[in-house]
């Protein structure tokens, strides 16, 4: 492929801050936004109320569904290392198909995310404020307080830059995984004698046929945020290697702690209540913290170390997630998707700043308007904007996995192989449409039962705006496909979708302050 003639511009400091970091950095953000231990507070409960004793495996399961998902992706990155993420992704894997679907295919998925990406974001902050609100004692007005506190602090580790915003994560990582360690090692040093709880099935809905249904779905929905390090591709050092590293990485480690976390909890709980008691309390939908009552039970001297961590784990997911949605955000602007302005940078940071402060507000507004319409219920409010953001991600997950295979067929014939480019795709395919299916069907308990209703809203607002957009934005819309070139000049694998080079430098416009 040749280099565009307008990419030396993104050199001059148009484009981001090119081998910012490396794969530690790369790692620590992912991690943090995967959350595990807000995930693991959160998912807990629901996939027990399926799997009882046997949640442990549940998690491990999902796991490889998601590792799949996270090795399709992975092939992409390989060969459509950008800021755009999965938008690139979109546009190189859909133009593959055919060519005059690149820009459609970049273009809904863009839209799809920047509706869903903010809710999602939105229920961390929820969950975060709500957790320190009823862990002090406070009146449940101070969640909204907190939680807006939290959206204005994420300026200070973001608008830096990159390598600020993976320092904190690498930080707020370590605190919360430490944590995480301590409070397992105490419950599974105290519960000896039920260690092997997990190896029994006992409560749920019935053994391993607990697993189907939503349950599987929900322990699915646990890893998400592994993506992260795919919209910060030009900011990382020989990304079309560090990416597909750092997510399987994330992902290993992230179901390493949910395999320590639901084991410990599992062996906690039969131990101190027994086998049956034991497992119906630590599937029991009302617990909403399993870990704060086994700590009070087994390390009281560390109860507060587990509110602690509660804390810290969307803090750093909201921090990594703001990172990412920012690039991907900003790159998309540069192709055409939002106006102008936010496709510019910040001269002395090159950071993203306006795609920044465009999600901030986003998300401030999905706090503020819920807390007006809900009466300020902080957990009906976090059920449904994790439920409703999420669902729309798995599609986007869904329909990279379904276009890897062509991307690699089609753009670099000489590497592709069944077991690699064919298989792995169609079972995350399978993982997820399940997953998918699961989530969105009305018989569920409420609030899911609703789910449905505001994902197809998603959807076919993300239809019009890609009919609306890529009628109008015409040519500049292929600046989505945009893919610089390694930082040691070596061309980039994937041959271009289109023949004309598009001028970078208009569609980035001049950095600002």
């Amino acid at each position: 492929m040749t280099r565009a003639p307008s990419e030396p511009a993104a050199d001059r400091g148009v484009g981001l801050r090119r081998g910012a970091i490396g794969l530690p950095g790369a790692i620590a953000g992912t991690l943090s936004n995967m959350a595990p231990v807000e995930g693991i507070f959160i998912v807990l409960v629901l996939v027990a109320a399926g799997m009882g004793t046997l949640t442990p495996w549940a998690f491990m399961i999902g796991a490889a569904g998601i590792l799949l998902t996270a090795w399709n992706v992975g092939q992409m990155a390989k060969r459509v290392p950008s800021a755009g993420s999965y938008i690139g992704f979109a546009f190189h894997g859909a133009g593959a198909v055919r060519r005059s679907w690149a820009r459609p295919g970049g273009a809904f998925t863009f839209y799809l995310c920047l509706i869903s990406a903010p809710i999602t974001l939105a229920a961390v902050v929820v969950f975060l404020g709500s957790w320190l609100q009823a862990s002090l004692g406070l009146s449940n007005a101070w969640w909204l307080v907190l939680s807006l506190a939290a959206v204005l602090a994420t300026s200070a580790f973001v608008l830096p830059g990159v390598t600020a915003s993976a320092r904190t994560a690498f930080v707020l990582f370590a605190l919360e995984a430490g944590g995480l360690a301590i409070i397992c090692v105490a419950v599974l040093a105290g519960s000896a004698d039920s260690l092997d709880a997990p190896l029994h099935a006992t409560g749920g809905s019935g053994g391993w046929g607990g697993l189907l249904g939503i349950t599987f779905a929900t322990a699915v929905s646990g890893f998400v945020g592994w993506e992260n390090p795919t919209g910060m591709a030009e900011e990382i050092r020989r990304p079309k290697r560090v990416i597909p590293i750092a997510m399987l990485t994330s992902i290993a480690v992230v179901a390493l702690l949910y395999l320590l976390a639901s084991w410990a909890a599992a062996s906690g709980y039969v131990h101190w209540m027994g086998a049956d008691a034991g497992a119906a309390r630590l599937g029991d939908v009302t617990n909403a913290a399993p870990f704060v009552e086994l700590a009070d039970h087994y390390a009281p001297w560390f109860t507060w170390g587990v509110i602690a961590i509660g804390a810290i784990s969307p803090a750093a997911c909201y921090v990594a997630g703001m990172t990412a949605c920012s690039r991907w955000t900003w790159a998309s602007a540069r192709g055409g998707l939002l106006p102008a302005p936010l496709a510019r940078l910040s001269t002395r940071t090159r950071v993203p700043a306006a795609a920044f402060w465009l999600f901030t507000a986003a998300v401030t507004a999905l706090i503020v308007v819920p807390y007006l319409l809900l009466n300020g219920n902080a957990v009906e409010i976090a059920a449904y904007e994790a439920g409703i953001g999420t669902v729309p991600l798995l599609l986007v997950y869904l329909g990279i996995s379904a276009l890897a295979p062509f991307l690699v067929w089609r753009r670099d014939r000489s590497s592709f192989r069944v077991l690699s480019h064919v298989l792995p795709p169609a079972v995350a395919v399978l993982v997820l449409g399940y997953g998918i299916v699961e989530f969105v069907l009305p018989d569920q308990p409420a609030p899911a039962d609703t789910f449905w209703v505001y994902i197809a809203a998603i959807v076919v607002l993300a239809a019009v705006a890609t009919a609306v957009v890529v009628r109008r934005g015409g040519a500049r819309l292929d600046a989505l496909g945009h893919l610089p070139e390694d930082e040691d000049g070596v061309e980039l694998a994937v041959e271009p979708i289109v023949s004309r080079p598009y001028d970078l430098t208009a569609a980035v416009g001049t950095p600002e302050n």
